[in-house]
């Protein structure tokens, strides 16, 4: 099970008014991250976020730590990532915090239903043209190739799927693997960069009608730049395909080309797995059985999306751009 982290700002109240000068903490509930977030808010006009995070050891420092400083470095190629103030280590040893900038403006997954097409398609633009920006941030040193990592990731993944036993639903088990295996060699690429990895309007802040913000890094890995495009496949073209495509035509400059799609679709397909195995690892975590029932949702559309991945582009992008 996880562990609990602490249920309040008690225990690093002092070292955060240090940096805030807080006098209210709001708590933040929205999204799957078992860290404690809080709403900091002052006298002044400024506002802060304080996320909290179980120390579980060194490795866990060390892991937050790196995700602080990996912040700070982003804000050099985009003023969308918040500014990172404080990093610390609670007095008792057992959570460790960051205090970030907040970001004003609103949730994009919540405002993209009641904007036009032309303004999502807008929006996915600045989202895509952002997330360039990102990935001109390269990875360290690392001790094995991109390739070599996700492979050992997906066979993990694929070992608890058995393990498991778990209902693939309509999708054809034996196929996908067909195509996984037929396209694994695309998975290699000439440079890495920071990956966010979980770019999707939930994770997207607007303001007066621009992009105005990139949260929630606790999830940033390092690799290939298109595996930031499978929350795409996954969340992003079931809010909004408009959104989606101009993600893509703003990161690509309106051209994707073959290697994107290739790349894009190998991602999306062993997604699948992995999605079906984190959905039951978040239902036996939380006891919270709807995640099952969503996951299966999403993997079939994305099945569906990809015409049982005999098609690269999935139906939707094709269909907005009528190609």
């Amino acid at each position: 099970m996880i562990p609990q982290v602490m249920d309040s700002l008690e225990g690093i109240e002092d070292e955060v008014r240090a940096v805030t000068d807080f006098d209210r903490a709001e708590r933040i509930e929205k999204g799957f991250s078992f860290e404690e977030k809080y709403l900091l808010s002052g006298t002044g006009e400024k506002r802060y976020i304080a996320r909290i995070s179980p120390a579980v050891g060194e490795e866990e420092i060390l892991r937050k730590r790196t995700e602080f400083e990996v912040i700070r470095n982003l804000r050099a190629f985009s003023t969308l990532v918040p500014e990172a103030y404080s990093f610390g280590v609670s007095c008792d040893g057992g959570s460790c915090y960051m205090v970030l900038e907040y970001i004003e403006g609103s949730d994009l997954e919540d405002e993209l239903p009641s904007l036009s097409e032309e303004e999502q398609y807008e929006l996915g633009l600045q989202a895509g043209r952002e997330l360039l920006n990102l990935h001109r941030l390269d990875a360290p040193v690392l001790p094995a190739p991109w390739h070599e990592r996700y492979s050992l990731k997906y066979a993990r993944k694929c070992q608890r799927f058995d393990e498991w036993g778990i209902d693939p639903g309509r999708i054809d088990i034996g196929q996908l693997s067909r195509f996984i295996s037929g396209n694994e060699h695309h998975m290699k690429c000439r440079r890495e960069t920071f990956q966010h990895d979980d770019f999707h309007p939930a994770n997207l802040i607007v303001n007066g009608g621009r992009l105005a913000g990139i949260i929630d890094f606790n999830r940033h890995d390092w690799g290939d730049q298109v595996h930031d495009f499978v929350k795409i496949a996954y969340f992003s073209s079931a809010i909004s395909v408009p959104f989606s495509a101009g993600q893509i035509d703003g990161y690509s400059g309106g051209k994707p080309g073959d290697e994107f799609w290739k790349k894009y679709s190998l991602y999306a397909a062993m997604m699948l797995i992995q999605d079906m195995v984190w959905g039951h690892w978040y239902t036996e975590q939380t006891g919270s059985g709807d995640q099952v029932e969503q996951m299966r949702e999403r993997t079939t559309r994305v099945w569906s999306d990809h015409d049982c991945f005999r098609d690269e582009i999935p139906g939707w992008y094709r269909d907005f751009k009528n190609i």
